[in-house]
């Protein structure tokens, strides 16, 4: 295992040592939906928790955001810690074999999700806009969210990921050859998620076959050669983009920072706290599906936004109803010439078009705009995944800002060019497609 972990670790990959819960354990009421999902909808946690009752569950182990900032978030944060004492003091999870789990996830909207979970290494991440690290962040990472999730991260022992990270693998050459081989790994969990969350199942890859597979792959996706010509840069290869988790992930970075001088040289280079589990997806499985984020505006005149457009050389047209407006977007959205979006009013919709793009994406360049127009405007700005809770905020006399979905061909060379993209510009599926806590590893010696 030292040899393999040796040669992983030049791509910043260790074996993970998994916890897992016993067979007893209803897995149904287990697994539970990321924390940072349903932020403002109270009932869907009141759902869960109603459904878990006195099961265990990750539900008792993590801190939903819907309840940041509540009269009993301290409260609730001294349980979680009593949980997770309890639960490995009790036995309910166990340490799995060491190796890498191989996941399928099939959603509610029926497209099905290929992953590896496995642990990263944290000193090969940099959650900077400027990073050039082997492990970088797709967005701003906002360093005000940090704080809270470090003071949660440093009193617990075990960790639960939510975090996605994405490979460029056009060959499909890494984690898709599990997908071949999976019958002939032990079965580690198939049931249905809770709360329309699809359906997941999970193979524990143990042999050192499986193990050479991933580290001759990702040295092979990882080659510094191939990076160049792949992506005409002479930059320091990017190997992985966080996609999903990215406040969770640099939390742990900075808490690793936080602790790690406590420790010696050797010492530093096994430590628990170093590493963190994660799901590698590839951006190139066609049932990965990015969504936008819309926008929409509060306290705004859409005459003094058009009047900003007109301003930037666009091309504006009415167009009769929100449906039109969403086919002309979509219809648009990979145009190389221009960046094309939709604003959408009680009144009236309107289908605009920018020439003067200042981003490889739509998002990009509009949300330049925005930031533009709200030097000198009282905005107030919101992120909706949905285009039906879009329409519901236009109905009620708010500005929608429609974009179009990101182009996954061009995702790896914006990283790399631009550097992060800007707040809320994609989302991996819908809500309820998010990852799911299931798996756990020890953070503390």
């Amino acid at each position: 295992m030292k040899l393999i972990n040796k040669k992983l670790g030049n791509v910043a990959i260790k074996v993970p040592n998994i916890l897992f819960p016993k067979n007893s354990v209803d897995l149904n009421k287990w697994a539970v939906i990321a924390c940072d999902q349903y932020t403002t909808e109270g009932e869907y946690w009141n759902q869960i928790s109603k459904n878990v009752g006195s099961s265990p569950s990750t539900l008792k182990l993590m801190l939903p955001e819907y309840y940041l900032e509540c009269e009993n978030e301290n409260k609730m944060q001294k349980n979680i810690l009593k949980e997770m004492k309890k639960y490995l003091r009790s036995k309910i999870l166990l340490a799995l074999e060491a190796g890498f789990i191989y996941v399928e996830r099939t959603t509610s909207y029926g497209n099905t999700r290929k992953g590896l979970i496995t642990c990263i290494d944290l000193e090969h991440y940099d959650y900077s806009s400027a990073s050039k690290s082997l492990i970088r962040p797709t967005e701003k990472t906002i360093l005000d969210r940090i704080p809270p999730r470090v003071k949660i991260r440093e009193q617990a022992l075990i960790e639960l990921p939510h975090i996605l990270l994405l490979i460029d693998d056009c060959d499909k050459s890494v984690i898709e050859p599990f997908s071949q081989m999976k019958n002939s790994y032990k079965k580690l969990y198939d049931f249905d998620l809770m709360q329309n969350g699809g359906h997941i199942e999970g193979y524990h890859i143990t042999s050192l076959q499986g193990m050479e597979h991933l580290s001759k792959a990702l040295h092979d996706l990882g080659n510094e050669e191939v990076f160049k010509n792949k992506y005409n840069s002479d930059e320091a290869p990017l190997l992985f983009a966080v996609g999903d988790g990215n406040h969770s992930l640099a939390s742990a970075k900075a808490h690793w920072e936080n602790i790690k001088s406590d420790f010696t040289i050797i010492e530093q280079e096994t430590h628990p706290a170093r590493f963190a589990l994660v799901e590698v997806v590839n951006i190139h499985d066609k049932d990965l599906l990015f969504e936008p984020i819309h926008r929409v505006l509060f306290n705004s005149s859409i005459n003094e936004l058009l009047k900003t457009f007109k301003e930037k050389d666009s091309t504006i047209l009415k167009v009769d109803n929100i449906d039109k407006l969403k086919s002309l977007v979509f219809e648009k959205a990979f145009s190389p010439d221009e960046h094309c979006f939709g604003i959408a009013t009680k009144d009236s919709n309107y289908f605009i078009s920018l020439t003067q793009k200042t981003s490889f994406t739509a998002c990009g360049t509009i949300q330049n705009i925005l930031d533009e127009f709200s030097k000198t405007n009282d905005l107030q700005i919101d992120f909706i995944h949905d285009l039906s809770s879009l329409v519901e905020l236009v109905e009620q006399g708010h500005i929608g800002i429609l974009l179009p979905p990101i182009d996954k061909s061009c995702f790896f060379k914006t990283i790399i060019e631009e550097g992060t993209m800007p707040r809320k510009t994609f989302s991996m599926g819908h809500a309820d497609e998010k990852r799911f806590y299931l798996e756990t590893r020890k953070i503390v010696l």
